[in-house]
Protein backbone atom coordinates (compact mmCIF):
# COMPACT_ATOMS: atom_id res chain seq x y z
CA UNK A 1 0.00 0.00 0.00
CA UNK A 2 1.29 3.34 -0.91
CA UNK A 3 0.74 6.81 0.14
CA UNK A 4 -2.22 7.63 -2.50
CA UNK A 5 -3.95 4.68 -2.23
CA UNK A 6 -3.62 5.19 1.45
CA UNK A 7 -5.01 8.65 0.87
CA UNK A 8 -7.86 7.48 -1.42
CA UNK A 9 -9.51 4.71 0.79
CA UNK A 10 -8.94 6.86 3.63
CA UNK A 11 -11.35 9.41 2.64
CA UNK A 12 -12.91 7.50 -0.05
CA UNK A 13 -16.04 8.27 2.33
CA UNK A 14 -15.73 11.97 2.08
CA UNK A 15 -18.98 13.87 -0.21
CA UNK A 16 -16.44 15.88 -2.17
CA UNK A 17 -13.64 14.66 -3.97
CA UNK A 18 -10.05 16.09 -3.13
CA UNK A 19 -8.62 17.83 -6.00
CA UNK A 20 -4.57 16.96 -6.67
CA UNK A 21 -4.66 13.84 -3.99
CA UNK A 22 -1.31 13.09 -6.08
CA UNK A 23 0.46 15.94 -5.07
CA UNK A 24 -0.98 16.01 -1.42
CA UNK A 25 0.55 12.42 -0.86
CA UNK A 26 3.87 14.33 -2.11
CA UNK A 27 3.25 17.38 -0.25
CA UNK A 28 2.78 15.06 2.89
CA UNK A 29 5.50 12.74 1.85
CA UNK A 30 8.10 15.20 2.25
CA UNK A 31 6.29 16.96 5.49
CA UNK A 32 6.42 13.55 7.21
CA UNK A 33 10.23 12.69 6.37
CA UNK A 34 11.59 15.98 7.57
CA UNK A 35 10.13 15.25 10.70
CA UNK A 36 12.14 13.37 13.87
CA UNK A 37 9.99 10.05 14.20
CA UNK A 38 9.54 11.21 18.04
CA UNK A 39 6.42 13.81 16.11
CA UNK A 40 5.46 12.38 12.42
CA UNK A 41 2.40 10.72 13.20
CA UNK A 42 0.12 11.58 10.84
CA UNK A 43 -3.21 9.98 9.91
CA UNK A 44 -5.34 10.60 7.60
CA UNK A 45 -9.23 10.02 7.96
CA UNK A 46 -12.77 11.49 7.62
CA UNK A 47 -14.53 13.82 10.60
CA UNK A 48 -17.48 14.74 10.85
CA UNK A 49 -18.36 14.08 7.24
CA UNK A 50 -14.82 16.03 6.28
CA UNK A 51 -11.62 14.66 4.83
CA UNK A 52 -8.88 15.11 7.82
CA UNK A 53 -5.32 15.02 9.21
CA UNK A 54 -4.72 13.70 12.12
CA UNK A 55 -1.51 14.85 13.92
CA UNK A 56 0.71 14.28 17.24
CA UNK A 57 -0.75 15.69 20.27
CA UNK A 58 0.84 18.89 21.30
CA UNK A 59 2.41 19.47 17.94
CA UNK A 60 1.28 23.19 18.23
CA UNK A 61 3.04 23.75 21.09
CA UNK A 62 5.80 21.28 20.60
CA UNK A 63 7.03 21.99 17.26
CA UNK A 64 5.02 25.28 15.96
CA UNK A 65 7.23 24.88 12.83
CA UNK A 66 6.35 21.87 11.85
CA UNK A 67 2.62 22.06 12.71
CA UNK A 68 2.57 25.39 10.54
CA UNK A 69 4.18 23.77 7.61
CA UNK A 70 1.43 20.84 8.37
CA UNK A 71 -1.69 23.25 8.34
CA UNK A 72 -0.54 24.65 5.39
CA UNK A 73 -0.81 21.63 3.58
CA UNK A 74 -3.83 21.09 5.05
CA UNK A 75 -5.31 24.58 4.05
CA UNK A 76 -3.80 24.24 0.63
CA UNK A 77 -6.24 20.75 0.10
CA UNK A 78 -9.05 21.72 1.87
CA UNK A 79 -8.46 19.71 5.12
CA UNK A 80 -9.69 19.76 8.85
CA UNK A 81 -6.18 19.63 11.11
CA UNK A 82 -6.71 17.79 14.23
CA UNK A 83 -3.89 17.17 16.97
CA UNK A 84 -4.75 13.57 18.27
CA UNK A 85 -6.68 13.24 21.59
CA UNK A 86 -7.27 9.73 21.95
CA UNK A 87 -7.55 8.47 25.73
CA UNK A 88 -6.60 4.91 26.49
CA UNK A 89 -8.64 4.59 28.97
CA UNK A 90 -11.92 6.16 27.65
CA UNK A 91 -15.47 4.06 29.54
CA UNK A 92 -17.07 4.91 26.48
CA UNK A 93 -15.38 2.54 24.60
CA UNK A 94 -17.21 -0.62 26.24
CA UNK A 95 -20.82 1.24 24.94
CA UNK A 96 -19.26 1.05 21.42
CA UNK A 97 -18.16 -2.31 19.83
CA UNK A 98 -18.17 -2.28 16.28
CA UNK A 99 -17.92 -4.65 13.59
CA UNK A 100 -14.83 -6.94 12.79
CA UNK A 101 -12.33 -4.80 10.40
CA UNK A 102 -9.38 -5.57 8.90
CA UNK A 103 -6.08 -3.24 9.41
CA UNK A 104 -3.49 -3.02 7.21
CA UNK A 105 -0.10 -2.56 7.61
CA UNK A 106 2.52 -2.37 4.37
CA UNK A 107 6.28 -2.94 4.97
CA UNK A 108 7.39 0.25 3.63
CA UNK A 109 4.51 2.98 4.23
CA UNK A 110 6.81 5.95 2.67
CA UNK A 111 4.25 7.40 0.40
CA UNK A 112 6.45 7.48 -1.73
CA UNK A 113 7.60 4.18 -2.08
CA UNK A 114 7.67 2.13 -5.44
CA UNK A 115 8.67 -1.33 -7.38
CA UNK A 116 10.70 -1.69 -9.95
CA UNK A 117 12.81 -4.93 -11.27
CA UNK A 118 16.74 -4.92 -11.09
CA UNK A 119 18.02 -5.47 -14.24
CA UNK A 120 21.59 -6.72 -15.44
CA UNK A 121 22.85 -3.11 -15.29
CA UNK A 122 21.66 -2.50 -11.44
CA UNK A 123 24.51 -5.14 -10.27
CA UNK A 124 27.48 -4.16 -9.44
CA UNK A 125 31.15 -6.21 -9.94
CA UNK A 126 32.61 -6.52 -6.84
CA UNK A 127 36.45 -6.04 -6.15
CA UNK A 128 38.72 -8.73 -4.47
CA UNK A 129 39.77 -6.87 -0.69
CA UNK A 130 42.52 -7.68 1.45
CA UNK A 131 41.29 -6.77 4.84
CA UNK A 132 37.84 -7.00 6.14
CA UNK A 133 36.22 -4.21 7.96
CA UNK A 134 35.24 -4.89 12.14
CA UNK A 135 32.30 -2.81 12.10
CA UNK A 136 30.65 -4.17 9.46
CA UNK A 137 28.01 -5.57 11.85
CA UNK A 138 26.88 -2.33 13.58
CA UNK A 139 23.84 0.20 12.60
CA UNK A 140 24.28 2.00 9.48
CA UNK A 141 23.72 5.31 10.53
CA UNK A 142 23.26 8.74 8.57
CA UNK A 143 25.19 10.50 10.87
CA UNK A 144 28.31 9.85 12.57
CA UNK A 145 29.61 12.11 15.87
CA UNK A 146 32.92 13.04 16.78
CA UNK A 147 33.74 14.56 20.01
CA UNK A 148 37.26 16.45 19.54
CA UNK A 149 38.80 19.14 22.06
CA UNK A 150 41.05 22.46 20.72
CA UNK A 151 43.98 23.92 21.54
CA UNK A 152 42.23 25.87 24.12
CA UNK A 153 40.59 22.97 25.67
CA UNK A 154 36.77 24.14 24.59
CA UNK A 155 35.44 21.06 23.26
CA UNK A 156 33.40 20.33 19.89
CA UNK A 157 31.16 17.91 18.68
CA UNK A 158 31.48 18.03 14.83
CA UNK A 159 28.96 15.60 12.68
CA UNK A 160 29.20 14.05 9.28
CA UNK A 161 28.11 11.93 6.61
CA UNK A 162 29.02 7.89 7.43
CA UNK A 163 29.18 5.70 4.52
CA UNK A 164 27.43 2.17 4.35
CA UNK A 165 30.03 -0.35 3.96
CA UNK A 166 31.25 -1.57 0.35
CA UNK A 167 30.07 -4.40 -1.21
CA UNK A 168 33.45 -5.62 -1.39
CA UNK A 169 33.88 -5.35 2.30
CA UNK A 170 30.31 -7.05 3.29
CA UNK A 171 31.56 -9.90 0.95
CA UNK A 172 34.67 -9.76 3.00
CA UNK A 173 32.84 -10.13 6.12
CA UNK A 174 30.23 -12.64 5.09
CA UNK A 175 33.14 -14.96 3.76
CA UNK A 176 35.02 -15.08 6.82
CA UNK A 177 31.92 -15.57 8.89
CA UNK A 178 30.94 -18.10 6.72
CA UNK A 179 32.48 -20.88 8.21
CA UNK A 180 30.91 -20.55 11.61
CA UNK A 181 27.46 -20.31 10.13
CA UNK A 182 25.73 -23.90 10.32
CA UNK A 183 21.97 -25.06 9.49
CA UNK A 184 20.13 -26.48 11.94
CA UNK A 185 18.78 -29.79 9.68
CA UNK A 186 15.34 -29.89 11.95
CA UNK A 187 14.81 -26.38 12.41
CA UNK A 188 14.90 -26.20 8.41
CA UNK A 189 12.49 -28.91 7.66
CA UNK A 190 9.95 -27.80 10.62
CA UNK A 191 9.92 -24.10 9.48
CA UNK A 192 9.40 -25.76 5.73
CA UNK A 193 6.40 -27.56 7.16
CA UNK A 194 5.11 -25.29 9.03
CA UNK A 195 5.56 -22.01 5.89
CA UNK A 196 3.83 -24.59 3.73
CA UNK A 197 0.80 -25.41 6.49
CA UNK A 198 -0.09 -21.97 6.54
CA UNK A 199 0.62 -21.03 3.03
CA UNK A 200 -3.31 -21.00 1.31
CA UNK A 201 -2.07 -21.84 -2.43
CA UNK A 202 -4.35 -20.24 -5.06
CA UNK A 203 -4.67 -21.12 -9.29
CA UNK A 204 -3.13 -17.87 -10.16
CA UNK A 205 -0.01 -18.44 -7.65
CA UNK A 206 3.10 -18.94 -9.37
CA UNK A 207 4.94 -22.24 -9.53
CA UNK A 208 8.01 -21.61 -7.67
CA UNK A 209 6.74 -20.72 -4.16
CA UNK A 210 6.82 -24.18 -2.39
CA UNK A 211 10.53 -24.43 -3.50
CA UNK A 212 10.92 -20.76 -2.62
CA UNK A 213 9.35 -21.43 1.18
CA UNK A 214 12.05 -24.65 0.99
CA UNK A 215 15.16 -22.30 0.35
CA UNK A 216 13.31 -19.21 3.18
CA UNK A 217 13.39 -22.32 5.31
CA UNK A 218 17.12 -23.01 4.79
CA UNK A 219 17.94 -19.47 5.48
CA UNK A 220 16.03 -18.97 8.42
CA UNK A 221 17.61 -22.35 9.65
CA UNK A 222 21.01 -20.96 9.87
CA UNK A 223 19.63 -17.95 12.56
CA UNK A 224 18.61 -19.35 16.12
CA UNK A 225 16.45 -15.97 16.48
CA UNK A 226 14.64 -16.58 13.22
CA UNK A 227 13.89 -20.36 14.31
CA UNK A 228 12.46 -18.97 17.97
CA UNK A 229 10.18 -16.06 15.88
CA UNK A 230 8.89 -18.41 13.50
CA UNK A 231 8.55 -21.20 16.68
CA UNK A 232 6.34 -18.49 18.79
CA UNK A 233 3.77 -18.22 16.22
CA UNK A 234 3.39 -22.30 15.58
CA UNK A 235 -0.29 -22.44 16.59
CA UNK A 236 -1.79 -19.41 16.21
CA UNK A 237 -4.11 -18.47 13.65
CA UNK A 238 -1.87 -17.19 10.82
CA UNK A 239 -2.04 -17.66 6.61
CA UNK A 240 0.17 -16.29 4.03
CA UNK A 241 -0.79 -15.84 0.83
CA UNK A 242 0.95 -14.37 -2.39
CA UNK A 243 0.37 -11.13 -3.88
CA UNK A 244 2.75 -10.03 -6.56
CA UNK A 245 4.94 -7.48 -5.68
CA UNK A 246 3.41 -7.30 -2.52
CA UNK A 247 4.41 -7.26 1.79
CA UNK A 248 1.77 -6.38 3.81
CA UNK A 249 0.24 -8.05 7.11
CA UNK A 250 -3.48 -7.73 8.09
CA UNK A 251 -5.06 -8.20 11.02
CA UNK A 252 -8.80 -9.26 11.46
CA UNK A 253 -10.69 -8.60 14.56
CA UNK A 254 -12.23 -5.53 16.36
CA UNK A 255 -11.26 -3.08 19.27
CA UNK A 256 -11.65 -6.34 21.35
CA UNK A 257 -9.39 -9.02 20.01
CA UNK A 258 -7.03 -10.36 17.14
CA UNK A 259 -8.95 -12.91 15.64
CA UNK A 260 -6.63 -13.52 13.12
CA UNK A 261 -3.59 -12.27 10.84
CA UNK A 262 -2.48 -12.28 7.21
CA UNK A 263 0.19 -11.48 5.87
CA UNK A 264 0.63 -11.20 1.91
CA UNK A 265 4.01 -11.85 0.46
CA UNK A 266 6.12 -12.32 -2.75
CA UNK A 267 8.69 -14.66 -2.66
CA UNK A 268 10.79 -12.12 -5.31
CA UNK A 269 10.53 -8.83 -3.67
CA UNK A 270 13.53 -7.80 -1.53
CA UNK A 271 13.84 -3.67 -0.27
CA UNK A 272 16.00 -1.02 -0.43
CA UNK A 273 15.59 0.10 3.33
CA UNK A 274 18.08 3.03 2.87
CA UNK A 275 19.14 5.79 0.55
CA UNK A 276 22.55 7.34 1.75
CA UNK A 277 25.35 7.88 -0.27
CA UNK A 278 27.02 4.71 -1.47
CA UNK A 279 23.70 3.06 -1.31
CA UNK A 280 23.01 2.18 -4.98
CA UNK A 281 27.00 0.05 -4.66
CA UNK A 282 26.32 -2.18 -1.70
CA UNK A 283 23.86 -4.78 -0.29
CA UNK A 284 24.71 -3.18 3.25
CA UNK A 285 21.47 -0.57 2.38
CA UNK A 286 18.99 -3.45 1.24
CA UNK A 287 17.52 -6.97 2.70
CA UNK A 288 16.48 -10.29 0.74
CA UNK A 289 12.41 -11.29 0.56
CA UNK A 290 13.33 -13.88 3.25
CA UNK A 291 14.72 -10.66 5.22
CA UNK A 292 11.23 -9.01 4.62
CA UNK A 293 9.20 -11.85 5.44
CA UNK A 294 10.89 -12.01 8.92
CA UNK A 295 9.45 -8.04 8.95
CA UNK A 296 6.22 -9.48 8.38
CA UNK A 297 6.23 -12.09 10.92
CA UNK A 298 7.06 -9.80 13.67
CA UNK A 299 4.07 -7.92 12.68
CA UNK A 300 2.10 -11.20 13.59
CA UNK A 301 3.91 -11.82 16.50
CA UNK A 302 2.70 -8.84 17.85
CA UNK A 303 -0.66 -8.64 17.03
CA UNK A 304 -0.88 -12.35 18.06
CA UNK A 305 1.14 -12.84 21.17
CA UNK A 306 0.69 -9.61 22.40
CA UNK A 307 -2.93 -8.54 21.36
CA UNK A 308 -3.76 -6.25 24.35
CA UNK A 309 -1.03 -4.09 24.02
CA UNK A 310 -1.75 -3.99 20.08
CA UNK A 311 -4.95 -2.92 20.67
CA UNK A 312 -4.21 -0.57 23.59
CA UNK A 313 -2.34 1.21 21.27
CA UNK A 314 -4.60 1.68 19.01
CA UNK A 315 -3.50 -0.96 17.02
CA UNK A 316 -7.60 -2.24 15.93
CA UNK A 317 -8.92 1.59 15.95
CA UNK A 318 -10.93 2.59 12.82
CA UNK A 319 -9.84 5.86 12.66
CA UNK A 320 -5.92 6.10 13.84
CA UNK A 321 -3.01 4.28 12.13
CA UNK A 322 -0.99 2.35 14.84
CA UNK A 323 2.42 4.38 14.94
CA UNK A 324 3.58 3.31 17.72
CA UNK A 325 3.13 -0.83 16.58
CA UNK A 326 4.83 0.33 13.75
CA UNK A 327 7.68 1.50 15.91
CA UNK A 328 8.10 -1.13 18.12
CA UNK A 329 8.04 -3.35 15.08
CA UNK A 330 11.00 -1.52 13.52
CA UNK A 331 13.01 -2.17 17.10
CA UNK A 332 12.15 -5.49 17.07
CA UNK A 333 13.32 -5.92 13.42
CA UNK A 334 16.79 -3.71 14.52
CA UNK A 335 17.15 -6.04 16.89
CA UNK A 336 16.92 -9.21 15.02
CA UNK A 337 18.55 -7.96 12.05
CA UNK A 338 21.37 -6.63 14.34
CA UNK A 339 22.14 -10.80 15.72
CA UNK A 340 21.73 -12.01 12.45
CA UNK A 341 24.59 -9.23 10.72
CA UNK A 342 27.02 -10.28 13.83
CA UNK A 343 26.22 -14.00 12.83
CA UNK A 344 26.74 -13.68 9.25
CA UNK A 345 28.60 -10.45 8.48
CA UNK A 346 26.22 -9.20 5.82
CA UNK A 347 25.76 -5.78 7.05
CA UNK A 348 21.46 -5.52 7.04
CA UNK A 349 20.70 -2.18 7.39
CA UNK A 350 18.85 -0.86 10.50
CA UNK A 351 16.24 1.81 10.38
CA UNK A 352 13.90 4.18 12.11
CA UNK A 353 10.79 4.53 9.77
CA UNK A 354 8.69 2.15 7.80
CA UNK A 355 10.10 3.65 4.27
CA UNK A 356 11.75 2.40 1.37
CA UNK A 357 11.70 0.75 -2.08
CA UNK A 358 10.81 -2.51 -3.26
CA UNK A 359 12.66 -4.41 -5.80
CA UNK A 360 12.20 -7.79 -7.54
CA UNK A 361 14.99 -10.14 -7.47
CA UNK A 362 15.84 -13.43 -9.03
CA UNK A 363 15.44 -15.69 -5.56
CA UNK A 364 14.42 -15.48 -2.21
CA UNK A 365 17.34 -15.41 -0.34
CA UNK A 366 19.15 -12.73 -2.85
CA UNK A 367 19.30 -8.53 -2.31
CA UNK A 368 18.73 -6.22 -4.84
CA UNK A 369 22.42 -5.29 -5.28
CA UNK A 370 23.70 -8.83 -5.33
CA UNK A 371 22.53 -12.31 -5.63
CA UNK A 372 23.24 -13.74 -1.85
CA UNK A 373 22.07 -17.43 -1.65
CA UNK A 374 21.24 -18.98 1.91
CA UNK A 375 24.74 -21.11 1.97
CA UNK A 376 27.03 -18.82 0.04
CA UNK A 377 27.61 -14.90 -1.54
CA UNK A 378 27.92 -14.73 -5.22
CA UNK A 379 26.95 -12.34 -8.12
Amino acid sequence: MNGLSTLAQAFAGAPSRIEGIDKLAGDLNRWYLRQPAERNFLHPCIIDGKPALVCQAGLRRDAEPAFAELAEIARRYGLYLKEDSRQRDDASILHNRRRNVGLVLSFCISMMASSRAVTADDLQPVNAVQTVTSQLAEPVNPMQAKLSVDKDGVSTIRLRQRKPPTAAEVMAAYSQKQATLSSDPLAKTEIFNFLSAIYQAESADPGNISADLAVMADYFSHYPQAVSLLNELRGQKLILKYKQNTWQTQAFGNQFGVDSVAIYFDTRLGAQLLNDPGCDATPACSISPADALLHELLHAKLMLLDSQHFIDGGGMAQTLYPFEHEREVINHENRLYQDMNQLDGRARPLRHRHSGELLQVSCPACNPIKQVASSDLSL
